[in-house]
């Protein structure tokens, strides 16, 4: 072990912030022991830090009502899509604005920084819904396949899915409850041996592939700090983003795709059946497999790595997997304090009331849980999800652990939301979420490739001479 520790102890360093009193003493209650501050902000031995507690399985920090919280309905609550009014407005508005940035080669919006976001983003192929072949071992056909106890089977996923690429897995067991997760129409559990699809286009899938593997893959923070953008004709300042940002959201989903593939023929090959298919909200099986809280903006923060995850993606399979309860971090209360996405949201499409409610947005959302809801008509309007990535962006939660300050403040949030609304304003008053400068977002075109800060998981970390 390194002995190369800073020497201001917590207590010090806490009260130079002014958070002593409750939050020293809530913060010294959760936490295990620890000299200094570089103990403190460690990474732990598992995958969530050592200031986040599990809960119960099917309880997670935004309260359910399981007499509403029913399974996705399309029919009953269909996603909202613009109207042909709206497709053509957005043409007339971006399409002389790309040409102009084009031809000008404004930073961050030229034709080398489309090309590049085009280049990375949402590549696929997904995994058929059956999973890849297994290539060169049939194991299926001799009947043998890899037994061990379910938690085994699930550390064994987690670290393959590492080096695949996610920063985390989990996993859930198909109840009675957590079954509200799915969609209502379009897949069955059944008798089947093998997963098949009817002439209804009904996927049919064996009940004894009750588990769920569930895990997100990170999204380039650092990229992602590009895609801010000024707009003056926006009420917040901030328009829809930069493709130099963007490539980070594409480029994520395009890994994801990766993973799921790979863990789906590794699953294959070790004797069992993979599905992936009847879950349309990913950000519950996140939720509800601890890989993170909901968050005001609809998405799934995570305490590690904030809203920089994409997406919870799964699949059902038949190996034995341990589930993963619910996590509470203190970060589904912080966002009752902060609602800095919400600040910040070009089109106001969410919510900025301070307490979470039962009242839906529209029909596009589903009903039946105590939390925050996403506007989805005026986002989409305005060219988002997609094409916009402020909110999840700004999140207080995204900032790296480099930063001492940040593990700190998580892990105070976490053990008592006193300083939650001092926190979310200082946040405010460091700068965090402003635009780049011209000068920066050409800049990285030529950045010294060796000292550059990166942030990717895929390969991670820096071999170098």
């Amino acid at each position: 072990m390194s002995t190369f520790h800073g020497t201001m102890s917590r207590r010090e360093f806490m009260k130079g912030l002014g958070l002593t009193g409750a939050g020293i003493g809530a913060a010294a209650a959760m936490a295990p022991g620890f000299h200094d501050l570089d103990e403190l902000t460690a990474s732990s031995k598992t995958q969530q830090p050592w200031w986040v507690k599990e809960r119960a399985h099917n309880d997670p920090t935004v309260e359910i009502d399981w007499t509403t919280f029913k399974p996705y309905d399309k029919t009953k609550n269909p996603f909202y899509t613009k109207s042909p009014e709206v497709v053509a407005a957005l043409a007339a508005r971006d399409t002389p604005d790309k040409e102009q940035s084009y031809a000008k080669k404004t930073p961050g919006r030229s034709l080398r920084d489309q090309a590049f976001s085009n280049g990375s983003s949402f590549n696929g192929p997904d995994a058929p819904w059956d999973g890849p072949t297994n290539g060169s071992l049939p194991v299926e056909a001799k009947g043998v396949a890899w037994q061990d106890i379910p938690e085994n089977n699930l550390q064994m996923m987690r670290a393959a899915l590492r080096a695949y690429g996610a920063v985390l897995t989990g996993a859930l067991v198909v109840d009675d409850k957590n079954k509200n997760i799915f969609d209502a129409a379009g897949f069955v559990f059944d008798s089947s041996v093998k997963g098949t699809q009817d002439d209804k286009k009904v996927y049919h899938v064996p009940d004894k592939c009750k588990y769920m593997l569930t895990f997100a893959v990170k999204q380039n923070y650092l990229q992602s700090t590009y895609q801010i953008r000024a707009d003056a004709s926006s009420p917040t300042g901030l328009g829809v983003s930069l493709p130099l940002g963007a490539q980070a959201v594409g480029q994520a989903y395009s890994n994801s795709s990766y993973v799921g593939y790979s863990a789906m023929r590794m699953v294959k090959t070790l004797g069992w059946q993979t599905y992936k298919t009847g879950v349309t909200a990913n950000v519950p099986l996140g939720v509800f497999s601890g890989l993170g809280e909901s968050a005001r903006n609809s998405h799934l923060n995570t305490p590690r790595y904030g809203l920089m995850v994409r997406y919870t993606n799964y699949f059902f399979t038949d190996m034995p997997l341990a589930p993963t309860p619910p996590i509470d971090a203190g970060m589904f209360t912080f966002c009752t304090t902060c609602a800095r996405c919400a600040e910040f949201c070009p089109s106001s499409s969410l919510s900025k009331q301070k307490d979470p409610t039962w009242d839906t947005a529209g029909i596009w959302n589903r009903p039946g849980f105590k939390g925050y809801f996403m506007g989805w008509k005026g986002c989409i309007d305005n060219g988002g999800p997609g094409a916009c990535g402020i909110c999840h962006t700004n999140c207080p939660f995204n900032h790296a652990a480099e930063g001492v300050i940040h593990p700190t403040v998580r892990s105070t949030a976490a053990a008592t939301p006193i300083f939650n609304s001092f926190f979310a304003t200082m946040d405010k008053s460091f700068g965090y979420g402003q635009p780049r400068s011209d000068q920066e977002l050409t800049d990285w075109w030529t950045r010294d490739l060796y000292k550059a800060q990166i942030d990717t998981t895929l390969g991670a970390g820096k071999q170098s001479w």
